[in-house]
């Protein structure tokens, strides 16, 4: 059996190298919805502003995913690193990090409410609540008085 060549072979990680290749892993997880972004842009346009089921849909979707990917961010976070209560500055990087993907998904957020305004489906004026006001009483007079 010949012995594994030097270039081949696994080498193990010293704890620094171990603490940035999880820092990195932790930019690359809280930076990749700017990688979406553009195209999420690009279908909301391609969906035009019709009321109709799918910019509904897709309105509905870049609306209900940076929710839900808000909510699941310690799960994620944590998939990412393990062991991160070792190590101060790397909970420090990871909160960091979470902030950061956090602003991303706010980001996808108001694109989506955005997309929401030009459907029409925020109340933005007066009009919009036409039915939630009292009504005045109008009064009528005919004839003359005599």
């Amino acid at each position: 059996m010949s012995s594994p060549s030097p270039s081949t072979a696994v080498r193990a990680l010293s704890p620094h190298e171990q603490m940035q290749v999880k820092k990195k892993k932790l930019w690359e997880v809280a930076t990749s919805p700017r990688k979406q972004m553009m195209m999420v842009m690009f279908m909301m346009w391609m969906s035009g502003n019709d009321i109709s089921i799918f910019p509904i849909m897709i309105t509905g979707q870049a609306i209900y995913s940076p929710l839900s990917a808000i909510l699941g961010v310690d799960k994620l976070f944590e998939k990412v690193v393990d062991g991160v209560r070792d190590s101060k500055e790397l909970q420090d990087e990871m909160q960091n990090a979470k902030i950061t993907f956090i602003l991303h998904q706010f980001a996808f957020l108001a694109m989506g409410l955005v997309k929401c305004y030009y459907l029409g489906l925020i109340p933005t004026n007066a009009l919009d609540w036409i039915d939630h006001r009292p009504s005045v009483p109008v009064q009528y007079s005919a004839g003359f008085a005599a």
